[in-house]
């Protein structure tokens, strides 16, 4: 069963996406996600892919009744499923219903408690359909195919899923930053096939001579950086990026895709439907909000947060 702090498995404490215990499960190798890979002895159930993203050997996992599952999101993003006392537990962390270029789609786990990412569980948060944002990057990069082309995102996960997405649909090897193209040698070891020119290399300064698509961190991308790129090539620059934020929020730049690796909220209602889960529990990003929309549909739903504050509440009044 699930209390504040942790998954009770096979008499072990397990800790979901952080480091409160010494038995963590990490469900993929994003920042936000990976702190237990950074406090010293903490034992971390979680894909290989993900150990081989973290710079770090596999461990042998502790509770025979854990199982993982795809999780979609990015390489190695896993779901976890246990049996326990109180019945089917599932975890979703960070989790897409649908194949992207570099991850297999998440299926949906029957479980009594679901403890699921609600960082788009609210109605506003939507996205459009997946293959028009495709479609619709495939057009922008072909009318821009005469000049600069630049787009940002996540080092980890975005920037390699982009640079399939140009092998595949645009035949273009893009000029990938030193820290993505380290992630992308990665990825390529784990079995997915990525064209791409590391930056700073002669064979990029040989593509740079002419016009080029690149994919630099997302934090670097602006109107700015393009008007400084196009002085220095000579050439025009056009900025964009691929991020489900693009669906509600504005960015400084020429083209902004709703393109996530994300379920919105029409895919996490789905997945709470499916499941068949008496509570659900929401996690991550927006939890507070998500649960109290839940509860105001008929959902048993409480934030991860909330858990913690209930159980002080009732030792306080005992």
């Amino acid at each position: 069963m699930y209390s504040s702090g942790g998954l009770s498995v096979d008499g072990i404490k397990i800790a979901l996406d952080d480091a409160c215990h010494e038995v963590c499960f990490v469900s993929h190798a994003h920042s936000d996600h990976t702190e237990a890979f950074r406090k010293k002895g903490r034992a971390i159930i979680a894909s290989e892919e993900t150990f081989a993203l973290m710079g770090r050997e596999p461990h042998p996992r502790p509770a025979a009744s854990i199982s993982l599952h795809h999780a979609g999101h990015m390489l190695g993003a896993r779901q976890l499923s246990a049996d326990t006392a109180a019945g089917k537990f599932a975890y979703t962390g960070d989790f897409a219903l649908h194949d992207s270029y570099t991850a297999k789609a998440a299926p949906i786990l029957p479980c009594d408690t679901l403890m699921i990412d609600s960082t788009y569980c609210l109605p506003h948060l939507r996205f459009p359909k997946r293959e028009r944002v495709l479609s619709d990057m495939q057009k922008f990069v072909k009318q821009n195919e005469r000049g600069i082309l630049v787009f940002g995102a996540y080092v980890r996960g975005k920037s390699q899923e982009l640079c399939r997405f140009l092998n595949m649909e645009c035949g273009i090897a893009p000029v990938v930053n030193a820290q993505a193209a380290a992630i992308c040698g990665i990825y390529e070891k784990c079995g997915v096939k990525l064209d791409y020119v590391a930056a700073g290399t002669e064979e990029a300064e040989e593509e740079m001579r002419s016009s080029f698509v690149a994919i630099m961190p997302s934090s670097m991308v602006n109107f700015q950086f393009g008007a400084a790129l196009a002085e220095a090539y000579g050439r025009e620059v056009k900025t964009a990026v691929a991020t489900g934020w693009a669906a509600v929020s504005r960015f400084p730049v020429d083209a902004a895709f709703p393109l996530s690796d994300h379920a919105d909220f029409r895919d996490t209602m789905r997945y709470i439907y499916e499941s068949g889960a008496k509570r659900v529990i929401c996690a991550n990003s927006g939890e507070e909000a998500s649960a109290a929309y839940l509860r105001s549909i008929g959902i048993d739903a409480i934030a991860k947060d909330e858990i913690g504050k209930s159980v002080q509440t009732t030792l306080a009044k005992s």
